[in-house]
């Protein structure tokens, strides 16, 4: 580390013990103080270290958390941005805070390892100066159109990264076709993981006399190489499954990691996707695991099967490293409990509180079908922003099929655009005396009374998006003692 970067990093503790002192999270600041400093500073703290890199639309935080909390129940220390702040100046500010972390760990002979969740359009700056050795690319959607522009755009900023990181393993979902043509010209360091063709059973294109299920929104329609229009022998949802294009062959590759499901499920059979231990098959070439769902939800059949390829390819990697094998990495994520906003339930008193994190149309359809199935669900709290963080286009609610699912009695909403999302239900035909909606800055006494309506054993669903997260974990912080998103 040279003399700048020692100043950078005296610099960038100095910002977080001021800021932690108002407590304040030091997420994001400390880092950009570095940056300014030292523009190469992630370089010069990542040289040499073990990186994992996780990055696409939805589910790097949950990823990143899994593969973290992985590792570590193996034993190694692990650094990773557990608030989610995964742009530049966030990445910076974890590899500072955890130089000390890696030195006591080291003097301890415990392995360090580097868990990064990476935001889209910063991997292709980024992912050069970390130098992974795997690299994981969870799926693209649509998302914050007004910042990462059409999701071309967002596929050459991941193109770009995964060139700079020469080295690295890269793990693509075989389902999703626009993280699977990113394999060309890569093929010798692409590993592909994926739901086996046969469980894909959820969506309209396998179940096409089912009611409730509705259609689903498709972010990737053509061929990336031919332009013709794909056809599907099955998907799981959104644009995921087994696509192959009629006209220039392009096809979905078979994973080497897959994972599978039966609704009937034998013992477990009063367990629905929507309970946590929903048993899973998981398989990596002749190897065969089953396992209860840490999270629920089938868009975390593809964040568990990504998070135990990572943990197996990184033992394959490390030189003589016999903790990390693909039984080990099935057995570790059982334990694995869901990350700061992400299916995270909290007791308060006799029930509980559920955030689910939505910022897109299929993140947001995703939720809605994990509550219209959640049996302890007595209400449903959206919450909508329109902030920079958040993208400032909301119009994406009205791609999202609110109207072919069943949800609790009592449904709020609150957020800078509640109205929005008000109109939005009842153009979706609920009935408005269902509703209760109210601005942002009443959101926390819409809680209060969201909850003291929940029956005893029941949980409120919130589902907000970014900033309306970070906003209302503040209120939770204060008034039901929850912890800090930072920690």
């Amino acid at each position: 580390m040279n003399f700048r970067a020692a100043v950078a990093v005296r610099s960038a503790r100095t910002v977080t013990a001021i800021l932690r002192l108002f407590r304040r999270g030091a997420t994001t600041l400390p880092g950009r103080v570095a940056i300014r400093i030292c523009p190469d500073i992630i370089r010069q703290l990542a040289d040499g270290e073990t990186m994992i890199t996780v990055t696409g639309t939805n589910g790097k935080t949950t990823t990143t958390h899994m593969i973290s909390e992985m590792l570590e129940n193996r034993g190694f220390t692990v650094i990773t941005n557990v608030s989610g702040a995964n742009l530049a100046t966030g990445l910076a500010s974890t590899l500072i805070e955890g130089l000390r972390i890696r030195k006591n760990a080291r003097s301890s002979g415990k392995t360090v390892v580097h868990v990064l969740e990476t935001d889209e359009a910063a991997f292709s700056k980024t992912a050069g100066s970390l130098m992974p050795r795997v690299a994981v690319v969870t799926n693209l959607f649509r998302d914050q159109l007004d910042r990462y522009g059409e999701l071309s755009h967002t596929q050459a900023f991941l193109s770009r990264g995964l060139d700079e990181a020469a080295d690295a393993r890269i793990l693509l979902n075989a389902d999703d076709s626009l993280v699977a043509s990113l394999a060309k010209g890569r093929e010798n360091r692409v590993i592909f993981f994926g739901m086996d063709e046969a469980a894909m059973t959820r969506n309209t294109v396998t179940k096409a006399g089912t009611t409730g299920l509705g259609a689903t929104t498709s972010d990737a329609s053509y061929c990336q190489f031919c332009q013709t229009k794909y056809e599907y022998n099955a998907r799981s949802f959104g644009h995921l499954g087994d696509f192959f294009c009629p006209s220039c062959g392009f096809s979905r590759t078979r994973p080497a990691f897959s994972v599978s499901y039966s609704e009937d499920n034998g013992e477990e059979g009063e367990l629905s996707l929507s309970d946590v231990g929903f048993p899973v098959t998981l398989r990596y070439q002749e190897e065969e695991a089953r396992i209860p769902l840490p999270i629920p939800g089938l868009h975390n059949f593809y964040n568990t099967l990504s998070a135990v390829a990572a943990v197996t390819l990184l033992g394959e990697i490390l030189p003589g490293e016999s903790k990390l094998s693909f039984s080990d990495a099935a057995a570790s994520v059982s334990a694995v409990k869901p990350a700061f906003g992400r299916l995270e339930k909290i007791p308060v008193g006799d029930k509980s509180v559920c955030l689910l994190l939505v910022k897109n149309p299929v993140g947001l359809e995703r939720a809605l079908s994990f509550v219209s199935q959640a049996g302890d669900a007595d209400g449903m709290y959206l919450l909508l922003n329109s902030n920079d963080a958040d993208g400032k286009d909301i119009s994406w609610i009205w791609d999202v099929d609110f109207e072919s699912r069943a949800y609790p009695d009592k449904i709020f909403v609150s957020g800078e655009r509640y109205g929005d999302m008000y109109l939005r239900l009842a153009y979706a035909g609920i009935d408005r005396d269902r509703i209760t909606a109210c601005p942002m800055e009443l959101c926390g006494d819409l809680v209060d009374q969201a909850l003291s309506s929940c029956g005893e054993g029941k949980c409120l669903y919130i589902l907000p998006n970014y900033t309306a997260m970070l906003a209302l974990r503040e209120i939770l912080v204060k008034r039901y003692g929850m912890k800090p998103f930072w920690k």
